[in-house]
């Protein structure tokens, strides 16, 4: 029930978002400041579904699975990894949203480094969702996690019994 509650609920932002600002043309407020804030905010949806999936194969590996998984390191390389993109490719975010409500705001790394924080957030966001959704399975990923694991002290156990001979 809750998977189909989360979908309604993107589908009514989707459909009542650009009603909001419809409704805030008859006030006088400017849409196009409303519109742009709009576009980046589903910059910010559509990248933190684009790091998501991108980094998966990653935490999904073998080799992250057995020293990697449970400690910690998924959202420091989310991180880097996004300020290493956004770096590359000039994307800040942050000034685009201010830029957006009127303010002036120009690139800076600083920006770019909350973008990446903020993209690594939704990342997890995305993340939590697809696995209300039973798109993800956490459990899964541990699973085999502890199974890389025992795999590869098993195979320790050989090679140091086999180096006592």
């Amino acid at each position: 029930m809750k998977q189909h509650n989360i979908a309604w609920f993107i589908g009514i932002l989707c459909v009542f978002f650009p009603a909001f600002a419809f409704a805030q043309t008859e006030t006088g407020a400017s849409t196009a400041g409303l519109h742009n804030v709009g576009e980046v905010l589903i910059t910010i949806l559509v990248l933190s579904v684009v790091f998501e999936v991108a980094m998966t194969p990653i935490f999904n590996w073998r080799v992250f699975l057995k020293y990697g998984e449970g400690k910690g390191w998924k959202t420091p390389i989310v991180i880097g990894t996004a300020l290493i993109v956004f770096w590359s490719y000039n994307i800040d975010i942050i000034s685009n949203l201010l830029v957006s409500l009127g303010q002036k705001a120009e690139l800076d790394f600083g920006g770019q480094l909350l973008t990446a924080l903020l993209i690594a957030g939704g990342s997890d966001g995305v993340f939590r969702i697809f696995t209300k959704l039973n798109i993800r399975n956490p459990a899964e990923r541990k699973e085999k996690a502890e199974q890389a694991r025992a795999e590869a002290g098993k195979k320790e156990t050989e090679l140091q019994g086999g180096t006592s001979d």
